[in-house]
């Protein structure tokens, strides 16, 4: 036994110790300080701390006995004196650790050490125990006194603030890099996707995206591919953070490496392919849900896809309206999958908008989703403004009322800002104006996305009653031979209005002129048994002093499926 140490003496080393350790930064160098000034603080042999080893929690031994270092020396959970004053968070004091049950014997076989007395200490923060310091053999007597307990604790309470401490700096240099890093990957993730406002021709495209978190699943895309088609679309990828990027980047990768092949294939067997490659790289059970467009200006088409997200929204000028395109599954889970699309006119609507579940899955203080009731709201105040993607969102914050998000949310909207032809057409009925007509109507069609071959029906059809009104309705001699045409649709017929101040005739004459050869009352001609036939409805009638002719056929087969 050496010689004890003044009671003093350890106390000034106890202050000297608390002053360095407040201006330690580094975990290593201040076990070793610590080990080094504790013996000097206990006046006593050997010193160890024992701290925890990852999620184990095992004890990892670090004393002032090297040959204990050289060979990491571990005290298994809940295992020795050690692990029960871990675990109790108590002091343990004993003069004879030999032979107290406890006792964790592959340790002190570790080194030539003949452990006596022993005390034991947590390091407490509150009721988290940070690990515990141990000091054995005093040079001072045969076992520990209160006072040396009490000073042990105290030196233990300096040690659990520094490591409390230096806890609290890694954690924040971790959530530094953690934000550096996540402000990396959300620069990565943007760069995957395309501006969020662009005009192409006559198509104004505009986005909103937020992500639930620094990177998400969600994505918008918009591409311009030959022919002036363009391809856009919105897409969620099953689950959230770093995974869901990096899904999402390869999905955005092959929509823009395929989206060329929409020149010469249909939009479902464009998904279909999209489909088969994304099997080729997602891992099992991920899978992207995308709803795509395909818009063509020179057709006036729109072409809907929808795998696996809520159906597109058209405004029609009047109130929006979901488009009822088929349900597919989402791409990346089946190559066998098979999809469907859905084809209408773009006149349908100047306004339309792609968007995924996020939107209508947030939730409000009161637990109501967006969707239940919120959304349609928030649609029909939109009045089919330009700025209705502002009012849309604005809507939507206000109805989570700064609730966090559960889901990325996105949207995507398209407005049509091709002028409209003239509804309505003046002129004078002689026969060189017939080409007038014909070049009215076949260019509101062309607008409104007719085929031709439909467009080609109704021309023949005014053609056939413009030149019956020019040969019959006004007299050989008059100069003014007034007349106007207007057409219009709604989604389930055209109906074209032909007025004029000629002599008219009625429903009754019609059909004496349609009538089949064998009644003996048919002194029509031919034309306008075609009139009779490409119509589904016709009505002659006197109206305000005018003749009024009214053509309806039905839009079920004016465009492809």
């Amino acid at each position: 036994m050496s010689n004890p140490q003044p009671i003093e003496s350890r106390q000034s080393v106890l202050l000297e110790v608390a002053r360095r350790l407040s201006s330690t930064h580094n975990l290593v160098e201040l076990v070793d300080h610590i080990l080094k000034r504790s013996r000097e603080v206990m006046d006593c042999e050997v010193c160890s701390i024992l701290l925890p080893d990852g999620p184990s929690e095992d004890l990892l031994i670090r004393s002032t006995l090297d040959p204990i270092n050289a060979m990491e020396v571990r005290v298994p959970k809940g295992k020795g004196i050690a692990g029960d004053v871990y675990a109790t968070k108590k002091v343990v004091n004993i003069e004879d650790a030999l032979t107290d049950p406890r006792h964790f014997r592959p340790a002190a076989d570790k080194s030539d050490l003949v452990t006596r007395a022993m005390v034991t200490i947590p390091l407490l923060d509150g009721e988290r125990c940070l690990g515990v310091m141990q000091a054995i053999n005093p040079n001072h007597g045969a076992g520990f006194t209160a006072q040396d307990v009490e000073m042990f604790e105290t030196f233990g309470s300096l040690i659990a603030v520094t490591l409390m401490r230096l806890e609290s700096q890694k954690k924040a240099i971790v959530e530094a890099e953690t934000r550096q890093q996540l402000s990396l990957a959300t620069e990565i993730q943007n760069s995957f996707l395309p501006a969020p406002q662009v005009r192409l021709g006559d198509i104004a495209v505009e986005s909103f995206y937020e992500p639930a978190s620094e990177v998400g699943g969600d994505f918008f895309f918009w591409h311009q591919i030959d022919d002036g088609k363009i391809l856009l679309g919105v897409g969620d990828v099953c689950g959230k953070g770093l995974p869901a990027a990096l899904d999402m980047a390869r999905g955005t990768t092959l929509i823009a490496s395929t989206a060329h092949l929409c020149v010469s294939m249909n939009l479902a067997d464009w998904m279909a392919t999209l489909n088969q490659r994304l099997c080729g790289v997602m891992k099992a059970g991920r899978f992207i849900a995308i709803n795509a467009m395909l818009v063509c200006p020179k057709t006036r088409r729109v072409h809907l896809c929808c795998a696996g997200l809520p159906g597109a929204q058209v405004f029609d000028g009047k109130t929006w309206k979901e488009v009822p395109a088929p349900g597919n599954a989402p791409l990346g889970i089946s190559c066998a999958a098979r999809y469907r699309e859905h084809a209408l006119p773009l006149s349908s609507g100047r306004h339309w908008m792609l968007f995924t579940d996020g939107i209508l899955e947030v939730q409000n203080s009161t637990g109501e989703y967006f969707e239940d009731q919120a959304f349609a709201a928030a649609l029909q105040k939109a009045d089919g403004g330009d700025d209705f993607l502002k009012h849309i969102v604005e809507q939507w914050r206000a109805f989570a009322q700064g609730s966090s998000y559960q889901d990325d949310a996105t949207v995507l909207t398209i407005t049509d800002h091709t002028p409209p032809p003239p509804a309505d057409l003046a002129l004078t009925c002689q026969p060189d104006s017939l080409r007038l007509v014909r070049e009215f109507i076949e260019t509101w069609a062309a607008w409104h996305g007719l085929r031709d071959e439909f467009t080609g029906l109704l021309v023949l059809g005014c053609d056939e009653v413009m030149s019956n009104i020019c040969k019959y309705a006004y007299c050989s001699t008059s100069s003014e031979r007034p007349a106007c045409c207007r057409i219009e649709s709604d989604a389930d017929a055209v109906r074209i209005l032909i007025e004029h101040h000629g002599e008219g005739i009625t429903n009754e004459d019609f059909q004496k002129l349609v009538a089949p050869p064998s009644t003996g009352q048919r002194i029509g001609g031919l034309g306008l048994h075609v009139i009779s036939e490409i119509f589904d409805r016709t009505d002659f009638r006197r109206d305000e002093g005018k003749s009024v002719i009214e053509l309806v056929k039905s839009l079920s087969a004016a465009s492809p499926g």
